[in-house]
């Protein structure tokens, strides 16, 4: 059967989220995707090659607003639902694949993998720093956006720059914590949101 690039940065996704770096090697990642070294030099010259393409395509390209949420001209309640349904879908597209089990054999929550991934791509990745910045400045922008939008409209109280990082942040600090038991509880980031949400509304 023909593997096809995404088939094999699918397959090294598993790989390197429940694995460290420095033990996914060329061999253990061509087993998992079913191919030989060859085959993976073929589309990769070598293992940085590989993990650069993975984290291009399933951190920063995933987790890109632009991707992840789309634009939203409602209301910030309508912008808080859309939010949501995009960390559903990433959830989806993502945290199937990173199933598995840790190199000590014990199970853990798939969001577990993923923030192992992001912490592995920080150390690995160059220039992560400077992307992963990128990355929140763009998802606070979004939040910016939409609240100063319902401030104007006298949907919510004017403080946009501190009430759009306290959403940003609520979802990145339960996505962390709920990672360490049984992964994001989308009911709980959703009755944070909108109970914060409530305390702001005008």
């Amino acid at each position: 059967m023909k593997t096809n690039r995404e088939e094999i940065l699918q397959n090294c996704l598993s790989v390197f989220a429940t694995m460290n770096y420095e033990r996914a090697s060329i061999t253990e990642l061509s087993r998992a995707c079913g191919l030989s070294r060859m085959a993976i030099h073929h589309y990769f010259p070598n293992k940085q090659a590989v993990f650069t393409a993975v984290v291009d395509r399933y951190v920063f390209g995933v987790q890109d607003p632009a991707n992840k949420f789309g634009a939203s001209e409602g209301s910030l309640a309508d912008f808080i639902d859309n939010y949501l349904d995009g960390i559903v879908r990433t959830m989806r597209q993502i945290v199937g694949l990173c199933a598995g089990k840790t190199e000590g054999g014990g199970a853990v929550a798939p969001n577990f993998h993923y923030f192992n991934l992001m912490l592995q791509t920080r150390r690995y990745y160059p220039g992560a720093e400077r992307k992963f910045e990128q990355l929140y400045r763009k998802t606070r922008t979004y939040w910016r956006k939409a609240v100063q939008r319902a401030a104007e409209t006298g949907e919510v109280r004017p403080d946009i720059a501190r009430i759009a990082d306290m959403f940003h942040q609520i979802h990145f600090g339960l996505s962390f914590e709920q990672a360490m038991l049984q992964g994001l509880d989308i009911g709980t980031l959703a009755g944070q949101f909108r109970q914060l949400y409530e305390l702001i509304r005008a």
